[in-house]
């Protein structure tokens, strides 16, 4: 994402919603973004644009300290599927990267990115409809050539994991509920709850919490 900056189209006003958590960043975005186009709105809670049929932003930047950012993101993207977001994120296991992009993330940066850096994310996002980090491309490249869902990244190591299994891992790293689950997957509670013992026993995690806690502390080792 290295290059100048870019500059939006002339006459063409494009709408950004922007939800950070820390405000002094956000006012800061917020006027990096209008000088090069864009209209700006801030301050809005994402988990509350999932139920408001006025929602008509292309690209929503929000962070990872929100709380159950990838859910509400999820939901976003199910209910307005032209919706774009754009993550600021910490996200270094090719797994977790994976979920939120099919789960509708569109663009990342890193909490430390500088405004700049998330000012030419959004424009990607904007131009292209995407905008994945340069380290991600590898282990995404890897992680398709060895099949999607056969093999999981936790803290105790990497594990085999079935296609339904690795489903049920992409929605419970959403947070999604065993009932969700099953009715996303057309299958019952009971089905949900063997494959969650599986992947549990798997990984020597004690509960489905333990289990969410031994994937993406993997990120961080």
């Amino acid at each position: 994402m290295g290059g100048s900056r870019a500059v939006v189209a002339r006459g063409v006003s494009p709408r950004v919603l922007i939800s950070l958590t820390d405000a002094s960043f956000d006012a800061s975005l917020s006027s990096a973004l209008e000088a090069v186009g864009f209209l700006v709105d801030s301050g809005r809670d994402v988990h509350a644009m999932a139920a408001d049929a006025s929602a008509d932003y292309p690209v929503v930047v929000i962070d990872e300290q929100s709380h159950d950012w990838l859910r509400a993101t999820v939901d976003l993207v199910q209910r307005y599927p032209n919706i774009r977001p754009v993550v600021l994120a910490d996200i270094d296991n090719p797994d977790v990267f994976l979920v939120a992009l099919t789960g509708g993330v569109c663009g990342f940066c890193r909490t430390d990115a500088g405004v700049d850096a998330v000012v030419r994310t959004v424009q990607s996002v904007y131009d292209s409809g995407v905008a994945i980090p340069r380290d991600m491309v590898g282990p995404l490249v890897a992680l398709a050539r060895h099949g999607r869902g056969h093999r999981l990244n936790t803290i105790a190591g990497p594990i085999d994991v079935t296609d339904r299994e690795w489903q049920i891992m992409h929605l419970l790293l959403q947070r999604r509920t065993t009932r969700e689950i099953a009715d996303a997957l057309f299958v019952s509670t009971g089905t949900v709850r063997s494959h969650l013992s599986a992947l549990m026993h798997k990984v020597g995690a004690i509960d489905r919490d333990d289990l969410i806690a031994m994937v993406e502390r993997s990120e961080r080792r």
